[in-house]
């Protein structure tokens, strides 16, 4: 809980996650993961993407971001899952020429807006694996997934002794 002397802005809400979402999540990984779009897409997280890649790439990712702006699904889920803010960076500048050239301000304005907001979720939620390189519970809250082991309290029980070992 904040108190009046917490100077941190109350954190974005980026959705819940709930069992419901899990179709739709689904259905979004099989469209990344399949014909025509996975040879764009591994090319995109390479670093490689060909010419015909991008314009494929950037109305899929606008189309999932019309979801997530929406609230059909969580932004908490697919920000956790794909890294929408570093996809805008790779594709920003022919979006940006296609709408120069075309005059279309709106073209992937819903993908521009979920880049934005999934670069406040990033810096608001370090990477989860920060606890096994040194992290601690000073971090910023939310995100962080599973916390290190608790010490074991000095007055817990011993664990059972395995069946069939002998205790004196």
């Amino acid at each position: 809980m904040r108190g009046p002397a917490d100077p941190r802005p109350p954190a974005p809400d980026f959705g819940r996650v709930t069992a419901e979402h899990a179709q739709t999540f689904i259905a979004i990984m099989n469209t990344l993961h399949s014909e025509p779009t996975a040879p764009a897409f591994g090319r995109l997280l390479q670093k490689k993407l060909q010419p015909d890649d991008y314009m494929l790439l950037v109305h899929l990712f606008e189309e999932i971001s019309v979801l997530a702006l929406h609230h059909l699904i969580p932004e908490a889920l697919l920000f956790d899952a794909f890294a929408f803010d570093l996809y805008w960076d790779e594709l920003r500048e022919d979006v940006l020429a296609l709408r120069a050239e075309t005059g279309n301000e709106k073209f992937c304005e819903n993908f521009e807006i979920a880049a934005e907001r999934a670069r406040e979720y990033r810096t608001d939620r370090p990477p989860k694996l920060r606890w096994k390189h040194g992290g601690g519970p000073d971090d910023p809250p939310g995100g962080l997934g599973v916390r290190p082991p608790a010490p074991e309290p000095h007055d817990a029980p011993a664990p059972p002794a395995p069946v069939g070992s002998k205790e004196t």
